[in-house]
């Protein structure tokens, strides 16, 4: 199987940013999978359901009013969404957060390899950093009807979360929520919620 590192037309501003892009997929085919962070995909699956995926969260986060609070990706595990979203907006400070030592161990030595000066790695549990004021983003982590369980009694929140598309008209007094439906190829739609706290 050959390996197309395409970036689909709604992420023309990230080509800029693509051999480090690059070399973040390298790592996760490599490093990633050999060390637990991501059980073993096809190359091209791992680009496509990993790199670009998280490049959508970027697009997101570049369209939301955030400048004033920090980024935090909840059970990062291998880095993802996060690290493509720290590699393409160099000033915006993310802090990955996973329980598992060996992860948080592995994306330390990877921010160190990468050079990213933006990205922290907190080896704690997500709900220890769950506080208002704040933006938190997960791909795979969490379901968006537990993150509305989880952040109803904070302020000032917004939660980027992965989905199924599922219905979440429930709770409109409390949550807006918009729903994104995008492209990761020429064929493959996916879903990501944004959740606000009124």
């Amino acid at each position: 199987m050959t390996f197309e590192p395409q970036i689909p037309s709604w992420g023309n501003e990230y080509k800029n940013y693509l051999e480090r892009l690059k070399s973040y997929h390298d790592w996760l085919c490599k490093t990633g999978i050999n060390n637990g962070l991501i059980s073993e995909k096809p190359v091209q699956y791992v680009w496509d359901e990993f790199i670009v995926h998280s490049l959508y969260f970027g697009k997101i986060l570049q369209n939301i009013k955030n400048n004033d609070k920090k980024i935090y990706d909840l059970g990062t595990g291998g880095g993802i969404p996060g690290i493509p979203i720290a590699i393409t907006n160099p000033n915006k400070l993310f802090t990955l957060v996973d329980i598992s030592e060996r992860r948080a161990f592995e994306l330390q030595r990877l921010k160190n390899i990468l050079n990213l000066e933006n990205v922290e790695v907190l080896n704690e549990s997500a709900d220890t950093v769950l506080t208002d004021n704040n933006t938190y983003i997960s791909r795979c982590f969490i379901s968006s009807k537990d993150v509305m369980k989880n952040i109803k009694q904070l302020k000032n929140v917004t939660y980027i979360v992965s989905s199924n598309g599922e219905n979440l008209n429930e709770n409109k007094e409390k949550f807006h929520v918009k729903q994104e439906k995008f492209t990761i190829n020429s064929t493959n739609i996916r879903h990501i919620d944004v959740i606000n706290v009124k």
